[in-house]
C-alpha cells in the first residue's frame, strides 16, 4: 500500500575546490526531480538552506511506492554518487507522515513494540 511520504535529502558544506561542480550537480538534482514532478511521480522539490549557509535540504513529497521507484533508477543512483563527491554529510531518508492515519499508524506500532518488550 502506497503511503504519504517525503524523500528528504540533506547535505553539509561543499568539499573545498568543488564549489562550481556543487552548483552544477545541484541544478542537475533540481532538473531531475522537476522532470519526475512533471511526469506526475512526485511534487516539485522544496529547497531549504540554514541561516549560515553551511547546510541545506530538499524535500520531495509523493507516494512511497513512486519515491522508492525513483530511488532505484540508475539516473538517481548516479546523481547521488555525484552528490557524495561534492558535499559532506549527504544523507537521504524516506519519511512517512502527512496524514492523521500515518501518525496513528506510527504511534500504534511504537506502542505495540514497547508492549511486546515489556516497556509499556
Amino acid at each position: 500500500m502506497a503511503r504519504d511520504a517525503a524523500l528528504i535529502t540533506a547535505w553539509g558544506s561543499t568539499v573545498p575546490g568543488r564549489e562550481a561542480k556543487s552548483l552544477e550537480v545541484f541544478m542537475e538534482f533540481l532538473t531531475f526531480f522537476g522532470k519526475q514532478a512533471a511526469d506526475g511521480r512526485c511534487a516539485e522539490p522544496e529547497v531549504w538552506f540554514n541561516s549560515d549557509a553551511s547546510e541545506g535540504m530538499a524535500i520531495v513529497r509523493g507516494k512511497s511506492d513512486a519515491l522508492l521507484e525513483i530511488q532505484e533508477t540508475e539516473d538517481y543512483e548516479k546523481l547521488l554518487s555525484k552528490g557524495h563527491m561534492i558535499v559532506g554529510d549527504l544523507k537521504v531518508h524516506l519519511w512517512y507522515g502527512g496524514a492523521d492515519e500515518e501518525i496513528q499508524r506510527g504511534t500504534r506500532l511504537f506502542a505495540e513494540a514497547g508492549s511486546e518488550l515489556g516497556y509499556m
